[in-house]
């Protein structure tokens, strides 16, 4: 209970800056109020058009983030096995880290098409993250139990339940909460700079184009909770993953 009134004040707290503000700088086209701006988003959900485009990027981006998520811990679990696999593996993936997104962006635009920008851009972004946090948490499984494990002859669905998931755990939850919100970011992102048609980010640009600042501002509220939304059922997933300790049982 105390969790949620602070949350609840907090975001009180931040929504009245934004009220000061807006009648300081008293320009509804340049910054407009938190009233106008869910009275906006109120006229935009029950439309037709809003649904489709915010369900088309949706599906564009976490289908993205769903594959880099399984291609992360494939390449993971192979680099632990194969030194060269690692060798071979980790200077891509220092080089998708280090290289600006708009430079992939525009490659992708040129080779492949604007309609799949999104999503490999998400795979992009999110690979590297699983990827490394996963080995990561592979590497530091305890070798003490690993050795308990193989003089006891633990069968290995066993051993994954109790051991290795409780160990890999904690750093593949930190790996897809922090992935999943870079990867929606990116997403949205690259429509923004080659907007398919009917998505999140050709709706933003039409509303910069075209100055429709509340509409814009509308469209930035709805981006952000879709990432609160996406991180909050990523949360309650991963719950569910069981995770006994074999020494708990």
């Amino acid at each position: 209970m105390n969790k949620i009134l602070k949350t609840v004040f907090i975001a009180a707290f931040w929504l009245l800056v934004w009220e000061i503000l807006a009648l300081i700088i008293d320009n509804r086209l340049l910054f407009p109020s938190p009233t106008s701006v869910v009275c906006k988003l109120g006229q935009m959900v029950i439309t037709s058009d809003f649904w489709i485009s915010t369900l088309t990027s949706l599906f564009r981006v976490l289908l993205g983030i769903i594959l880099a998520t399984i291609l992360g811990v494939i390449i993971a679990i192979a680099s632990s096995k194969f030194k060269l696999i690692y060798d071979v593996f980790y200077p891509f993936m220092t080089v998708i880290k280090a290289t600006p997104v708009a430079s992939f962006i525009i490659l992708i635009v040129l080779f492949i098409g604007k309609g799949v920008v999104p999503t490999i851009i998400a795979i992009l972004m999110v690979t590297p993250v699983i990827w490394g946090n996963v080995y990561e948490g592979i590497s530091n499984v305890d070798k003490d139990l690993k050795e308990v494990c193989k003089v006891y002859k633990i069968p290995f669905k066993k051993q994954l339940k109790a051991l290795y998931i409780p160990s890999i755990l904690p750093y593949f939850t930190s790996a897809v909460l922090s992935s999943v919100g870079l990867g929606w970011k990116a997403g949205i992102a690259a429509e923004i700079l080659y907007p398919p048609l009917k998505s999140i980010g050709r709706s933003i640009l039409d509303s910069k184009q075209y100055f429709e600042t509340t509409e814009l501002f509308a469209w930035t509220v709805t981006v952000i909770i879709l990432s609160l939304l996406i991180e909050l059922i990523v949360k309650l997933l991963i719950k569910k993953i069981p995770h006994k300790k074999i020494k708990d049982q």
